[in-house]
């Protein structure tokens, strides 16, 4: 491999796990209600930096005189902004160098008309002070970056071996985008469920409390509230967010039987011990995932916890797009040593390790 090549390879890693460390932050900034810590973009109150001292803030007080100034707020949201934007240089890179090897060239120019689609959410995110649906297409947009970017990663390690074929597999493959349809459908309910601030209105398992059967309002689940001056700390009334969040769970419930059966069928029928471990490894987040779903809801949505719920989500959806790549491709033949076959099948987490 030249040396424009190993440089493409590392810029795709490190966008990797930064894309992951923007998703954190992303959750961390929305969870400690830090949205709108700073109500201007791409500045705060004005300045590059966030306040840092009592002079700096008492300024601010002067020129925007109805804001409520909350230093570590700022902070929160002017660090999700840096690494952002970093993430951003880094994309930009790798579009640039992609010219240059005349090689992955498609990858490049999605990844940079994504990267510049998230600084627009973001920056409606703010501007049009935290409307749900902006805030949804946000984190969707991040995960989607990451897994374009684990599909550019896979391209990369393949184009330098030859995968071996698993005919038996591609049976599986209509199972695999309707598993993938509904984890995206679920995450998409996980972050409306977020931005509607409704994950706390049920606590109570398996789906809400006493009497939730009575209230729920299946239209009111897609019912986009607009006309608002903010939506910070939620509009719709408790019926909707009731609503909003046990179809969060009823679907939780239906994605993970239909992933558990593409898993099931996959692992009965694989071959090589890549793919072996690419189906357990999936399998893994998913057990890993539903803990995590029911700690939110026993211990009242814990910080930590919360961020780590949708972390594993992202890495969950990434590999099951890593899982339908891998389907299409064992399709053609050529040799594969034991070593390349593990590589190849992990190859898009252990990136984000290493």
């Amino acid at each position: 491999m030249n040396s424009s090549l190993i440089v493409f390879r590392r810029l795709v890693n490190s966008a990797m796990l930064l894309a992951l460390i923007v998703i954190g932050l992303g959750v961390y900034t929305r969870l400690t209600d830090a949205g709108l810590g700073c109500p201007d973009w791409p500045g705060c109150y004005g300045k590059l930096t966030a306040p840092l001292h009592e002079e700096h803030i008492a300024k601010i007080q002067q020129k925007f005189p109805n804001a409520v100034v909350e230093p570590h707020k700022a902070h929160n949201e002017m660090l999700h902004r840096y690494i952002a934007g970093l993430l951003g240089l880094l994309v930009l890179s790798i579009f640039l160098l992609s010219l240059v090897i005349k090689r992955w060239r498609k990858f490049g120019v999605l990844l940079l008309a994504l990267i510049i689609m998230q600084a627009l959410l973001g920056m409606w995110t703010v501007t049009l002070n935290l409307i749900p649906l902006v805030v949804m297409a946000h984190l969707l947009g991040g995960f989607f970056l990451l897994g374009l970017l684990a599909l550019l990663r896979l391209d990369i390690f393949n184009a330098q071996y030859s995968l071996a074929t698993e005919p038996e597999l591609r049976r599986f493959l209509p199972l695999a985008y309707i598993a993938a349809t509904f984890l995206l459908m679920q995450i998409a309910l996980g972050g409306w469920t977020s931005a509607n601030y409704a994950a706390l209105v049920c606590t109570q398992l398996p789906v809400c409390d006493a009497g939730w059967q009575t209230r729920f309002s299946l239209e009111s689940i897609f019912h986009l509230p607009l006309g608002h001056e903010t939506y910070e700390y939620g509009v719709l009334s408790y019926d909707a967010r009731m609503s909003i969040h046990v179809a969060h769970r009823v679907g939780a419930m239906m994605t993970t039987l239909i992933v558990a059966l593409l898993l099931m069928c996959s692992w009965r029928n694989a071959k090589t011990a890549g793919m072996r471990r690419l189906v357990l490894t999936i399998g893994l987040l998913l057990v890993t995932q539903i803990g995590l779903g029911i700690a939110n809801i026993y211990w009242q949505l814990p910080l930590a916890n919360a961020v780590a719920h949708n972390l594993v989500a992202a890495n969950l959806l990434m590999l099951t797009l890593v899982f339908i790549r891998q389907l299409h491709l064992r399709t053609r033949t050529g040799a594969l040593t034991e070593n390349s076959i593990t590589k190849v099948a992990m190859g898009a987490s252990q990136s984000v390790v290493n």
